[in-house]
């Protein structure tokens, strides 16, 4: 909510200034992954948002970009982790029985993911070329895992792909 509130605050002086317009996305929000569904749902919302917007200012002469990492090095993933190990701990035995294995899985997927993210500095020179770009590229994916995944997305099919990913992460 807050960024639709601050774009609605601000677009009339993008309009006049015929500026720029760039959300901070993740390749999660093109691809989604088991029991990262909050995560996705709010990553799905920006791109929505993003790919409207852009067609909405087109003729205002305001451009609109979506950047998408992949992995990027950064305390998010302890996070995850920490948050994993949180949940594991307050499942009932049901619910350890159905998932303690896959949750505690997460924790090893986290960390792989994370070992092979880009610096942030490669999602800073994103966002300043999105901005600073006389024709900015209306999607900028950041990093060779972003890439893959939306090759993976792009080419094969759902359940293939929903194969693929329970194969690599054991989930």
């Amino acid at each position: 909510m807050g960024r639709l509130r601050s774009r609605r605050r601000f677009l009339p002086a993008l309009r006049e200034a015929r500026g720029r317009v760039v959300f901070l996305s993740s390749i999660g929000g093109l691809n989604a992954n088991p029991y990262m569904s909050p995560y996705h749902a709010s990553k799905f919302g920006i791109e929505g948002v993003g790919d409207a917007l852009r067609q909405e200012m087109r003729q205002f002469g305001v451009e609109v970009s979506l950047v998408e990492p992949g992995s990027v090095v950064t305390p998010i993933w302890d996070k995850g982790k920490d948050s994993a190990d949180a949940i594991k701990d307050r499942l009932t035995p049901e619910d350890d029985r159905l998932y303690g294995e896959k949750v505690a899985r997460m924790g090893t997927v986290l960390e792989k993911i994370s070992a092979r993210g880009v610096p942030p500095e490669k999602v800073a020179e994103a966002i300043g070329h999105a901005l600073t770009a006389r024709r900015p590229k209306t999607r900028y994916l950041v990093g060779a895992d972003a890439r893959m995944t939306l090759l993976m997305r792009r080419l094969l099919p759902d359940r293939l792909r929903d194969r693929i990913i329970a194969r690599a992460t054991g989930l």
